[in-house]
């Protein structure tokens, strides 16, 4: 049976897929069709994400592999022919590498840079005072890595037997002590005495209880009463909401109650350090309907357009050697920033260290980050909320893999007896930084520092000598007014598919137009390299880049003056 001839092959989010195809009536070329619809319809379905921007099979990295060149001028050749060779056929699995990405289209996307946020009063921070707050720290230290490797093999939740995603997750709210983060209080302990109120209330959740049918170890018996589980009316408001109307309604019930108790109720601090205990399983649901809200929120965010630093506060938390202690590029926690630096030294206290995320954190295409503000219920500053670290395979080249892709680097800003600053930034960041900026400083830095990445990262291979030489053809060719006219005829179809950066795209129509890329046009290419794979470089990196170098500079001389 031709059934019984599959291609596997995995989505951008690591979920392993099955088709069975007729090898003997389908071609190469409508096989690949079939899986190109299949992962668009798939991006649809879970993140909203409908627009395919690039799409092309690894053939290298197939199993067994396949010759890139024999495939390509090969397309119309049956599946037949191609593994014809190979032994019970066609009786066979085959695995295909994908390489595509979906975005969400401009008309379903939000504004990173919202301007509308009132003004901070720190008057407005509710948070418990400094004595009684534990220490809280998302880092993974390096002694640590065994304990985030285990739980990661052993810990997932069954999703795929659940029906009611909203339904677990109020259970293990309950479980675990929380029913008060689910109902109305209308009274305060302090009022009544702590001890009769206590009392009361441990009453009146066994009464609760009962009315919703709460079993400890049956979540499907729960009843979801809104009349008693009063945050369902607060969740429901906020799904009809104009904001998540614009974006088309991606997220689910279970996704808004899973970011509102993270973000405004008494859980989240109980959550968070059972979190960085590696606690995974205490609160595997709503740390999975959090992860997954962030994802489908990251997506319909115009994160390729923000230069906004953020900002997080931690207490009591000082590193004294940074490279040796923790593993760069994950966090053991979700993380909560501002881009209101007070907001952050009121949660570092006295003593601590703050986090500083470099704009590329934003916009690290497997960073996954979104804004909460409209479901927080405090509206007085932007929260952020940074997904957790998650690594499905540890072999070495998933590693190296996470590593280039995923991983975010970290480095001491600054540090005085009170506050150690440490700057994140995303790893491609620091991958280019040193040649880009070589080469802008030939040009004076007059060249949007992004320019120079795709030139290295994509055009060059990183050889500076060709850059250069690319950057003078650039140059000459903008400066003829009729390609700088060709290019303002096309603004708008550029602005439409997202592609923000007015010098990016007209530094892909030049590489169009002087044949220096065949395989797609200017749209395209400013497409991929702007939403699929991310652009690292701010406007004022160029300023930091010389505050770094004058510092390193003074460090240097001082060492000179006096060496030890």
């Amino acid at each position: 049976s031709f059934n019984s001839f599959q291609i596997i092959w995995k989505d951008k989010f690591g979920r392993k897929h099955s088709d069975p195809l007729n090898p003997f009536t389908m071609t190469l070329r409508h096989s690949l069709e079939e899986l190109r619809s299949k992962s668009q319809c798939l991006n649809h379905i879970y993140y909203g994400a409908d627009e395919l921007i690039h799409f092309e099979c690894n053939f290298e990295k197939c199993l067994p592999p396949l010759s890139t060149a024999d495939m390509t001028s090969r397309q119309d050749v049956l599946l037949a022919d191609i593994y014809k060779q190979l032994k019970d056929f066609p009786h066979v699995q085959v695995t295909w590498t994908l390489d595509y990405c979906c975005v969400v289209p401009y008309k379903r996307t939000i504004d990173c840079e919202r301007s509308n946020t009132p003004k901070f009063n720190p008057k407005q921070i509710t948070c418990m005072p400094s004595d009684e707050r534990r220490k809280f720290n998302p880092l993974l230290y390096e002694s640590d890595f065994y304990r985030l490797k285990q739980m990661n093999e052993s810990f997932a939740p069954d999703t795929a037997r659940v029906l009611d995603h909203l339904k677990v997750l109020m259970h293990e709210v309950i479980k675990n002590g929380y029913l008060r983060d689910l109902i109305s209080q209308h009274k305060n302990a302090e009022e009544n005495g702590i001890e009769n109120e206590i009392k009361k209330e441990e009453e009146e959740e066994k009464k609760i209880k009962c009315r919703l049918h709460f079993n400890k170890k049956n979540p499907e018996q729960l009843i979801l009463d809104d009349n008693v589980l009063t945050i369902l009316h607060e969740v429901k408001e906020l799904y009809h909401s104009d904001i998540h109307k614009h974006i088309g309604y991606p997220l689910q019930l279970h996704h808004i109650c899973a970011i509102m108790l993270y973000c405004g109720k008494e859980c989240n601090v109980e959550f968070s350090y059972d979190q960085i205990q590696f606690k995974y399983n205490k609160w595997a649901w709503l740390d999975w309907c959090l992860r997954s809200a962030i994802s489908i929120l990251c997506m319909h965010e115009r994160r390729e357009e923000t230069s906004m630093e953020l900002y997080c506060g931690l207490k009591g938390v000082r590193l004294e050697s940074l490279e040796k202690e923790i593993k760069a590029g994950n966090f053991i926690s979700h993380v909560s920033t501002s881009d209101d630096l007070q907001v952050a030294q009121i949660y570092r206290t006295d003593q601590g260290c703050i986090l500083h995320f470099h704009p590329s954190m934003r916009r690290a295409t497997n960073i996954q980050s979104c804004d909460v503000t409209w479901i927080t219920p405090f509206k007085h500053e932007r929260e952020i909320l940074f997904s957790r670290s998650f690594v499905e395979n540890f072999g070495a080249q998933a590693k190296q893999k996470h590593v280039e892709s995923k991983a975010w680097n970290a480095k001491v800003e600054s540090e005085d007896h009170n506050t150690q600053m440490i700057l994140l930034t995303w790893t491609k960041y620091d991958q280019f930084i040193q040649q880009t900026m070589q080469i802008s400083a030939m040009w004076n830095h007059s060249i949007d520092l992004n320019i120079i990445f795709i030139g290295l990262n994509y055009q060059c291979n990183g050889d500076v000598d060709e850059v250069m030489e690319l950057m003078s053809d650039f140059k000459e060719w903008k400066e003829q007014e009729s390609n700088v006219k060709k290019y303002k005829l096309m603004i708008n179809e550029f602005v439409e598919h997202r592609c923000c950066n007015h010098y990016i795209n007209l530094f892909c129509l030049f590489l169009e137009k002087s044949f220096h890329n065949k395989n797609c046009n200017a749209v395209e290419f400013a497409k991929i390299v702007t939403l699929s794979n991310g652009l690292p470089y701010d406007s004022r990196d160029k300023e930091r880049w010389q505050i770094e170098k004058n510092r390193k500079g003074r460090l240097k001389t001082t060492q000179i003056q006096n060496p030890t």
